[in-house]
C-alpha cells in the first residue's frame, strides 16, 4: 500500500477517534457543531465512512491467499470491535506484513 492511499484509509480512524471525543466534553469542541442537532448528521457521515473503511480493510486482508485462515479471523476481529485503533496499526504495519507474507510463502497446491 502506497503511503497516499494509506493516509486516505486512516481519516476515518482519525475522525472516528475525533468524534468520540466530542462526546466527552461538547463545549470544548463547539468548532464542529453549534447544537445537539448537528450530531444527528455527524453520527450517520462518521459511521458511514468508518464501515466503508472496515470493508474496505477486511476485503483486502481476506484476499491474501497464503496467510493462515487463523490470522485473517483475528484481525477480522479486531477491524470490527475495536476499529479506531486497529485500523490505524493494520493500514500502517501489518497491512505490509502480510503482504510480504503472502509474497514468501509458496502456495499449497497440492
Amino acid at each position: 500500500m502506497t503511503k497516499p492511499i494509506k493516509i486516505l484509509l486512516s481519516i476515518p480512524s482519525i475522525v472516528g477517534i475525533v468524534y468520540m471525543f466530542t462526546f466527552l466534553n461538547v463545549d470544548f469542541f463547539k468548532w464542529i457543531t453549534n447544537n445537539v442537532v448537528g450530531f444527528e448528521y455527524q453520527g450517520p457521515i462518521v459511521n458511514g465512512l468508518i464501515l466503508i473503511q472496515i470493508g474496505y480493510l477486511i476485503y483486502r486482508l481476506w484476499n491474501y491467499k497464503n496467510v493462515e485462515k487463523k490470522t485473517k479471523t483475528e484481525w477480522t476481529w479486531l477491524l470490527v470491535i475495536f476499529n479506531f485503533i486497529s485500523s490505524l496499526f493494520f493500514i500502517w504495519k501489518k497491512d505490509a506484513e502480510l503482504n510480504n507474507m503472502n509474497k514468501n510463502t509458496v502456495p499449497n497446491n497440492v
